[in-house]
């Protein structure tokens, strides 16, 4: 990134390049990108729904998902960037189903590093009918 972008574009880049890690499995990728104590708040309704604080935690998170969504193929449909907040429409297919799971994710950037990922959920598709499994 050249000095004269601005920090918004700065953050919408560490957001997709976040993406761009994780739809290539490189989970040291996602980690650099990532503030040593981040929070990841998955809704409650959710069978991993919890809030997961740090690196350690979020690997955990990773490790569970690939029960319900398929990692491997994220579609960032687009993202929203102002100052230090990103969003991004993100598509993940359902592994029961083979559909689409639609959702937001909004993150909080300060320093270089993601420090907060929440996620709203437009459909969970199947996944609201899982048993809890945190």
């Amino acid at each position: 990134m050249s000095p004269a972008t601005s920090l918004t574009e700065q953050n919408r880049a560490i957001v997709e390049a976040m993406f761009e890690a994780a739809n290539k499995g490189d989970i040291d990728g996602v980690f650099s990108l990532l503030s040593e104590d981040v929070t990841i708040i998955e809704p409650l309704f959710m069978p991993f729904g919890k809030a997961y604080h740090g690196k350690d935690e979020f690997l955990g998170l990773a490790q569970v998902l690939p029960n319900y969504l398929d990692i491997s193929s994220i579609t960032v449909h687009y993202t929203i960037a102002d100052g230090d907040r990103v969003a991004a429409c993100v598509g993940i297919t359902d592994v029961t189903t083979g559909e689409l799971t639609e959702f937001i994710e909004q993150f909080t950037i300060k320093d270089g590093k993601i420090v907060e990922n929440r996620v709203f959920y437009h459909n969970a598709g199947t996944l609201v009918d899982k048993p809890k499994v945190v």
